[in-house]
């Protein structure tokens, strides 16, 4: 048994690595890694300014990992960080003029790119993927909150 759990475990891993590592290749040949992919095409997404302690909740990113991405990106003309409307003790991040321009042409491709991809995949084996993801992420959620108990 252990021996089906191992191989079971290595084509997970692979595959995990694997699509992370296609992202990274689709990022990289746009000019960008794929934590600014992530962060431009959810700013794009909302249409708005987020703070970063929104991104990195909503990206699953640490603090540090979303501040130096945006360092990043302000150095590229892309982002920006402003005094939040909301609450002026408190700065979120906006896309520039520029920025708002390439990521909309970036979620528009990465869009493209991946309903490609899903498409040479039946409608049940979409839905069985998808499914199946949110199942193993969320029990993996609840055996680390076992954890901490």
């Amino acid at each position: 048994m252990a021996h089906a759990e191992d191989e079971l475990l290595n084509r997970y891993y692979e595959s995990w690595l694997g699509v992370d590592a296609v992202y990274e290749k689709w990022a990289a040949r746009r000019g960008i890694t794929f934590n600014m992919l992530n962060i431009l095409t959810l700013l794009h997404e909302q249409d708005g300014p987020l703070s970063q302690a929104e991104l990195c909740r909503r990206l699953h990113l640490s603090k540090q990992t979303v501040a130096s991405v945006i360092d990043s990106l302000e150095k590229r003309g892309i982002a920006a960080r402003r005094v939040s409307e909301g609450d002026r003790r408190s700065r979120v991040v906006v896309l520039t003029g520029e920025g708002s321009a390439f990521a909309r042409e970036l979620s528009e491709a990465l869009r493209r790119f991946e309903v490609r991809a899903l498409s040479m995949l039946s409608s049940a084996e979409q839905k069985a993927l998808v499914d199946t993801m949110h199942r193993l992420w969320e029990n993996m959620e609840n055996i680390l909150k076992e954890e901490e108990n």
